[in-house]
């Protein structure tokens, strides 16, 4: 699966790693601009059988209600299937605005790459 979403600030790419693990890397910016792509990018890959969404937002600087909005109306879907959405590499700022919207406890939030691939049984 590949985005189309060309500049880099809204860049979305995705990489399947085995049959039920797909990882979304995000670009600086995931707003109303690409909130949509998200979504598609995250039901395409669970339609296909991936119980768990890992999303890397080391880049990630900006994160609007659009782009928070496409994390959470695709969370159950996964967990309805034993998976889930994982995000790891969390920035302290975008870390910071999860924490005010009392999201951090609701979201799968993980430190970095490693731990997000043994919460999801795979190699990332």
């Amino acid at each position: 699966m590949e985005s189309d979403i060309v500049d880099d600030k809204h860049d979305i790419r995705q990489q399947a790693v085995g049959d039920e693990v797909m990882v979304i890397t995000l670009g600086t910016a995931l707003d109303n601009t690409n909130a949509h792509q998200m979504v598609d990018a995250i039901t395409t890959a669970q339609t296909a059988g991936c119980r768990f969404i890992a999303i890397d937002m080391t880049d990630l600087e900006f994160l609007s209600s659009a782009g928070v909005g496409s994390i959470l109306g695709t969370v159950e879907n996964s967990r309805e299937i034993g998976g889930d959405i994982v995000l790891f590499n969390v920035p302290k700022a975008i870390m910071h605005i999860l924490q005010v919207l009392d999201l951090h406890e609701y979201l799968t939030i993980r430190q970095g790459r490693t731990q997000a691939a043994e919460l999801c049984g795979v190699n990332l």
